[in-house]
């Protein structure tokens, strides 16, 4: 899904979509950018996204977790040296450290790719499952309406948000894969 895709889904569920633009107010056009990032990290952090990395450990048998982009949880990590041994490695807070020369594989988690000002909606994808894209335009909907006093939406749209959240399943898989060799 695209950014723009959800700015739409989000301006159709609270009925400000516009005539010429994405939407007529120009309060909420302002918040969306902002507010999409921020449920976005917040759902990313519970369904929280894979990913795998490969560092060839030469020179510095020390690696920063912290230099990964987006970089937020460690999985795992396994490193083998230039023979192809497994070989045990150290963890110190954020820093990995390897006994000798090879490749350091990486498991972890990061966060989705930051939404700005200067994004633009119809190139950025999220990196998000589809589950979790479902529940996020409840949440954009309540933190948008929030401050509307007039009528209660932001409030149906925030309990709403918070049953859904509730419901994800943080798994990406429920079993184990065995290949042998034949």
């Amino acid at each position: 899904m695209t950014l723009k895709e959800m700015k739409l889904k989000v301006l159709r569920m609270i009925e400000e979509v516009g005539a010429t633009a994405l939407t007529d107010d120009v309060d909420i056009e302002n918040k969306l950018n902002d507010v999409i990032n921020q449920v976005m990290f917040e759902l990313a952090r519970i369904k929280k996204i894979p990913a795998v990395m490969y560092k060839n450990m030469a020179d510095d048998y020390t690696f920063d977790l912290r230099t990964i982009e987006g970089f937020y949880q460690l999985y795992g990590a396994r490193f083998k040296d230039l023979y192809g041994n497994e070989k045990d490695i150290e963890l110190f807070e954020s820093i990995i450290e390897v006994p000798c020369e090879g490749t350091l594989k990486i498991r972890y988690y990061k966060y989705p790719t930051r939404i700005t000002d200067n994004t633009t909606d119809s190139d950025y994808v999220f990196d998000l499952t589809e589950d979790v894209l479902e529940v996020m335009p409840y949440g954009v909907a309540a933190d948008i309406l929030k401050s509307d006093i007039s009528n209660n939406y932001g409030k149906i749209y925030a309990e709403r948000y918070e049953a859904m959240k509730q419901m994800l399943d943080p798994r990406y898989s429920t079993g184990m894969i065995y290949i042998e060799e034949a």
